[in-house]
């Protein structure tokens, strides 16, 4: 891999799911640049919830310079920036799982055609949670994870850990394999369960 973590984890299997959960501002939207933005990587389609399409892409090239990034925005059609690009997408917020799923969709097709290895990302759940309820994200997040599974894609999705219990519990249920993400007292320290990827004890990641 490109990034920090290839020492420590090892690529998302193709076909498979994982979610990347942790306290708020333990570095997973970084984590998941790295996870998708390997060697193996042709392509990566990455819906933002909390960041401007231009950002994500400055942001996951300081990591993956080579693969083919599609970014979906629910950011900036908050404030009135809606203008479609070959590369970007906009919906009007992060409730809006019809749309976002919409232009996934096309643009997993769109790279399929021409990737061998496609990722599919998502930043963040909690986000999304916030416009719609937990059933809705839910039929969401698997119509997408099966989306990723039956085209051999591969899929990483952060849900910030912020104690509700409930949503976790329900939200996990689709996924392949676990990475959890904390601040330790040196460094981000990370442990998986579920997928062979990772430690299961809590490990430090490379700075």
């Amino acid at each position: 891999m490109h990034a920090t973590a290839g020492s420590v984890l090892d690529t998302i299997p193709r076909g498979a799911n994982v979610m990347i959960a942790g306290p708020p501002l333990t570095g997973k939207r970084q984590l998941l640049y790295e996870l998708l933005g390997g060697d193996t990587t042709d392509g990566t389609v990455f819906v933002s919830t909390r960041k401007r399409a231009s950002t994500v892409e400055r942001e996951y090239r300081q990591v993956a310079p080579g693969p083919a990034l599609r970014v979906i925005d629910c950011v900036s059609g908050q404030f009135g920036e809606t203008h479609r690009t070959g590369h970007h997408r906009f919906v009007s917020d992060p409730g809006d799982l019809t749309g976002i799923g919409i232009r996934t969709s096309e643009f997993m097709r769109q790279l399929q055609a021409s990737c061998e290895t496609v990722g599919l990302g998502v930043h963040t759940l909690s986000t999304m949670l916030m416009y719609s309820d937990l059933r809705r994200v839910y039929q969401f997040l698997h119509v997408l994870t099966g989306r990723v599974q039956s085209n051999d894609f591969r899929g990483g999705f952060v849900l910030e850990d912020v104690g509700d219990l409930r949503s976790n519990s329900v939200l996990r249920q689709p996924f392949d394999g676990l990475v959890e993400v904390r601040d330790g007292d040196e460094a981000r320290e990370v442990r998986t369960r579920g997928l062979d990827i990772g430690p299961r004890a809590w490990t430090p990641l490379p700075q």
